[in-house]
């Protein structure tokens, strides 16, 4: 299995989609995938309670400056 899962995602429209902890234990992030992408992202699956190396950069297609988000 590779050790690398890339796909397209967004940060959902709720007001919890980041949430910083007040006991200065860390922050943590929830993500919305489209179908589209489930094949890749299914991956995530086996690696619960692994350590992972996250990179996060903005999308480089045309959409770009015309949406904000994936439509789900």
């Amino acid at each position: 299995m590779d050790n690398e899962a890339r796909f397209l995602a967004s940060f959902p429209s709720i007001q919890t989609a980041l949430k910083i902890h007040g006991d200065g234990c860390g922050m943590r992030i929830q993500l919305d995938v489209p179908e589209s992408e489930m094949a890749e992202a299914v991956k995530l699956l086996a690696w619960r309670q692994c350590v992972l190396v996250v990179t996060v950069r903005l999308e480089d297609g045309e959409s770009r400056g015309k949406h904000r988000k994936i439509h789900l």
